[in-house]
């Protein structure tokens, strides 16, 4: 959505305060439960459909929720600083992270409905690798990072039969799922700062 022109993004948990909040403040709603548009909602969570609509979308503000990440983002965004990470954005986040010289990185994997999500580990441990391919000093990883870091060279055929990505060719987003297995296509990083749930973009040359 911020490669789409939008200007924010606010990731909420909960339906009902998308519904009651989103309209007071003219935001555009988008959301989906179990990977399907939320009656009522503008748009639900398709990347691709973002990317035909960006006339509609530049310079809106959006109000997203969602099944397993906006639970996430609320959890962690009290505790510092979150980064959106995807493949499609992973060398643009790499760069941003290593600029801001960050001492302790947390990598959240949301899941599928609170179960491991092998394309979310795999994601995670591609930029394992490649961060640690990248820095110089010395960085002491968990085990978590170490477990995601072995996925890092799996197939992504194999990745893409994960549970959720079966559901999601069943529902009859494919596109999207090849979509979203495209690496570098982004240099937007959306940040959203400790406390705030708004994402917005945070472009490298603006650093």
């Amino acid at each position: 959505m911020l490669h789409c022109g939008v200007e924010e993004v606010m990731v909420l948990e909960k339906v009902e305060t998308v519904k009651e909040l989103g309209p007071i403040g003219g935001y555009i709603l988008a959301g989906e439960r179990e990977a399907l548009k939320i009656e009522g909602f503008d748009y639900g969570n398709s990347p691709v459909e973002f990317i035909k609509n960006a006339d509609q979308l530049r310079k809106k503000s959006v109000m997203l929720t969602t099944t397993n990440g906006a639970k996430a983002i609320q959890k962690v965004n009290k505790h510092g600083d979150v980064i959106a990470l995807s493949l499609l954005n992973l060398d643009a986040v790499i760069d941003f992270v290593m600029k801001k010289e960050y001492k302790d990185i947390g990598i959240i994997c949301s899941g599928t409905n609170e179960n491991v999500s092998l394309e979310d580990c795999f994601a995670a441990g591609i930029f394992v690798k490649k961060f640690l391919s990248n820095y110089t000093d010395e960085v002491e990883i968990n085990d978590g990072a170490k477990i995601a870091l072995k996925l890092a060279n799996s197939k992504k055929n194999e990745v893409k039969n994960s549970t959720h990505a079966l559901k999601l060719k069943q529902l009859g987003f494919k596109e999207d799922l090849d979509f979203c297995f495209e690496m570098n296509m982004f240099n937007v990083v959306p940040l959203a700062k400790k406390g705030s749930l708004v994402f917005k973009k945070a472009y490298l040359a603006e650093l």
